[in-house]
């Protein structure tokens, strides 16, 4: 007979790798790959939030991926949430709160849910081709980059690190900001692809799944299972820093085609 998963069982877990009362957590989350739980998504997220209390706060992506090309236009804070079940479930549950923005919204619970929601769009724009304002600074991924915070993968691996996206235009932006001419920098910037423009162009997008393993060969992964499902965790900080140095100083491995040849184009225009 299959056991079932235990809203004490999701709190064991998240105790074994290391996160306590007070932090702040985004989940990206199978349900199915857990086997049978006591109370479906509901045991996943009140397992966690014993384990983090009301001094800690929980986040989940809540991102609008269907029908992209019109998301701007039909986008509503009660908009479905459509990468999953527990993160629609989540975002309904209350004293949860859900930041503005079409494409890449989280929702949020505890202590500092208003802080990573508040103001999502409001300034310090990024290249993106989901738009310029959904990594913003002002966005809670990047408040989450310079924060003490973890992301967990709940039966996923890291081909699901959304804040990938994040890495991608601050990369852009590092190598853009080094380029003294303006008219240069503006027609390199041009080539890339912008939600206007999507699909054409191109983005400097990246393997996060194999990053994963460049992070577990530096330490960086923590990792324990609960039911059926595997479960890692990375510090968001020292995940985000470790991958934008590796693609900065080893664009040749990540990178190939006409990336690799913008890339170079653009290190070449540095004065």
């Amino acid at each position: 007979m299959e056991n079932v998963v235990l809203r004490k069982d999701v709190s064991d877990a998240f105790c074994a790798l290391g996160i306590g009362k007070g932090d702040t957590l985004l989940i990206h989350t199978s349900l199915r790959s857990f086997g049978k739980l006591e109370n479906s998504a509901l045991t996943v997220i009140d397992g966690i939030r014993d384990v983090l209390t009301s001094k800690g706060t929980l986040i989940v992506p809540t991102l609008c991926q269907e029908d992209f090309r019109n998301s701007y236009k039909t986008w509503h804070l009660d908009k479905k949430s459509d990468v999953g079940y527990l993160t629609e479930y989540f975002r309904k549950l209350p004293d949860v709160i859900r930041s503005d923005h079409a494409t890449h919204s989280v929702a949020a619970w505890g202590k500092e849910a208003e802080y990573y929601t508040e103001g999502h769009a409001s300034h310090g724009p990024r290249p993106c081709p989901f738009g310029e304002y959904a990594f913003a600074d002002s966005s809670p991924w990047y408040k989450l980059w310079k924060s003490d915070g973890y992301v967990a993968f709940l039966g996923v691996d890291m081909t699901y690190f959304t804040l990938k996206h994040l890495i991608e235009g601050e990369f852009v932006e590092i190598l853009l900001g080094k380029i003294a001419d303006e008219e240069k920098k503006a027609s390199l910037k041009k080539e890339l692809m912008t939600f206007d423009s999507f699909p054409d162009g191109f983005w400097p997008f990246y393997s996060s799944k194999d990053m994963q393993a460049v992070l577990e060969a530096k330490g960086m992964v923590r990792k324990t299972t609960c039911g059926k499902a595997e479960i890692i965790a990375v510090k968001a900080k020292e995940a985000v820093d470790t991958t934008l140095a590796e693609l900065l100083n080893n664009p040749e491995k990540w990178y190939s085609g006409e990336v690799l040849d913008w890339i170079e184009r653009t290190t070449g225009n540095i004065e």
